[in-house]
């Protein structure tokens, strides 16, 4: 069989590579390898073997553990820069004691199947064996190449266990009022335990895009890598950029449309994101061991007591994709309280059959909570603001406080609020930011309607509480949405992740 194939190692974060040009398959070069490091102290032996070529006591040429048709060692780049280039890549990482297929994690090192239960736990269902393994290769419910469901827990690849937390790392925690260490969210910002159809709409747009990242091949590796790291410094800025994007999205301006007309800003890499005046986020790891949670609480409440002449209630968020928890805190001139969710799960599982979570539903009612600041934010990032009025930003803030209601002199300024709010419904976006500039009436009506997602003018009103039966398909709803939606008082049907 001709099919390219490489024979990867890493040891102390370095790739060695050797290419075979033939027989790349899971069945060839796949099962090679399975037995070369099955044999008794192979892993040891991989270590003092590439370790020696690190020092430079040997030299790559020498080493007897290339495979025949094998070529010398290369050093290379990690495989996921030139996978897209070689159809089968098998690798034996040595730092995290796993065995990779297609730089993905399936096998642990220290405990790997025999050859027919090796072919049996990268296949999907169909597979037989009259079947070529390439064509049923095992994925997840996101189209991501995985092993399979079937493996036993025994085989599969180990994560790392939570950090060790020094104690210095609680001080915080330890030295202020917790006033609740597994508060429901709807207690903590006084709401319904039941989502309202508007918080409903908004949950439902955040599952489609978890769901949509959790689908990008890209994406779904990160994810993966991301279960292996020992803690939150060890995060690398691509996989900080995916959990930032999905930890601050129910925080954005829900409006989208084309990047010419909508442009939300690209978020750098802190320590602390402030996704809104009172909410910031921090990343973690390993938040469903109490130590590490009550760490990324210590760390959340000493970001915000940072703000020390701006009394009232903060959020934090510590946030690690496959968990969130949620703390408020409250100060006042003399104290400072607070209290915190349980760690709860964000990120479905890559089988999951449902895309709800109790992560996603809590951060999509958080960013539900009205928002002072909203028109200013929707301005910062609509392109047709920029032809308005250049004083808009004083013009916000004019006389918080004066009985005078009127912003700009416009004929019918006066007329009640229930009106200026009937209006508004019939409005797009870019008009209703104009709306919002009137008056602190017409403000509030246009503000009423712009909490609402919009995708491009369609404004999404409500959400089926069960996908339709055609997104039932191929998991598709685990990724996609219908949505009753309002075009210029239109009523129309919105579908959002599908492609036909």
């Amino acid at each position: 069989m001709g099919t390219n194939g490489h024979y990867v190692v890493r040891y102390r974060n370095i790739y060695f590579a050797s290419h075979c040009s033939c027989d790349g398959y899971p069945e060839g070069l796949g099962l090679k390898m399975l037995r070369l490091i099955r044999q008794p102290n192979a892993i040891a032996t991989f270590r003092k073997v590439f370790g020696e070529m690190l020092d430079g006591l040997k030299s790559p040429s020498h080493s007897l553990l290339l495979i025949n048709n094998g070529s010398d060692w290369d050093v290379e780049p990690p495989p996921s820069e030139w996978l897209r280039y070689f159809g089968w890549i098998y690798e034996i990482d040595l730092d995290h004691n796993i065995f990779r297929i297609s730089d993905m994690p399936f096998f642990s090192l220290e405990c790997l199947p025999d050859d027919e239960a090796f072919i049996q736990y990268i296949t999907d269902d169909d597979f037989s064996e009259d079947s070529a393994v390439e064509d049923h290769i095992y994925q997840d419910h996101y189209g991501n190449t995985a092993c399979s469901l079937r493996c036993p827990p025994e085989y599969k690849y180990k994560k790392p266990a939570p950090p060790i937390v020094d104690n210095s790392d609680l001080a915080t925690y330890q030295s202020f009022m917790c006033t609740g260490s597994h508060v429901a969210l709807s207690d903590m910002i006084a709401v319904s335990d039941i989502p309202s159809e508007a918080e409903h709409v908004r949950v439902t747009l955040l599952e489609v895009m978890i769901g949509q990242a959790m689908y990008d091949s890209a994406v779904g590796k990160e994810l993966y890598a991301m279960e292996l790291s020992s803690d939150h410094n060890q995060i690398t800025d691509d996989q900080w950029s995916i959990a930032c994007f999905m930890a601050s999205f129910a925080f954005i301006p829900q409006m989208f449309e084309h990047y010419t007309h909508v442009l939300h800003p690209r978020l750098k890499r802190k320590e602390f994101t402030w996704v809104r005046e009172d909410t910031v986020v921090c990343m973690a790891t390993h938040l469903y061991d109490e130590r590490c949670l009550q760490a990324s609480v210590s760390r959340l409440i000493d970001e915000i007591s940072k703000r020390k002449d701006n009394p009232g209630y903060y959020f934090g968020i510590a946030f690690s994709v496959f968990h969130c928890a949620v703390v408020k805190v409250v100060k006042d001139a003399h104290t400072t309280t607070f209290s915190h969710t349980s760690a709860l799960q964000f990120l479905p599982s890559f089988h999951a059959h449902s895309p709800s979570t109790p992560g996603i539903t809590a951060l999509a009612r958080l960013g539900h909570r009205v928002d002072p600041a909203l028109l200013k934010r929707i301005m910062d990032i609509y392109h047709y603001s920029q032809h308005m009025y250049l004083g808009t930003e004083k013009s916000l803030a004019h006389r918080a406080d004066s009985s005078d209601d009127v912003l700009f002199v416009c004929p019918g300024s006066a007329l009640p609020l229930e009106l200026w709010q009937e209006i508004a419904w019939y409005l797009p976006p870019h008009t209703l930011i104009s709306l919002g500039l009137v008056s602190r009436l017409c403000r509030e009506a246009a503000l009423t309607v712009l909490c609402c997602p919009h995708l491009y003018d369609y404004r999404l009103v409500s959400a089926p509480r069960e996908r339709p039966e055609y997104l039932q398909r191929k998991h598709l709803h685990l990724r996609s949405a219908s949505f009753s939606a309002v075009l210029a008082g239109t009523p129309t049907i919105v579908d959002i992740g599908v492609q036909f």
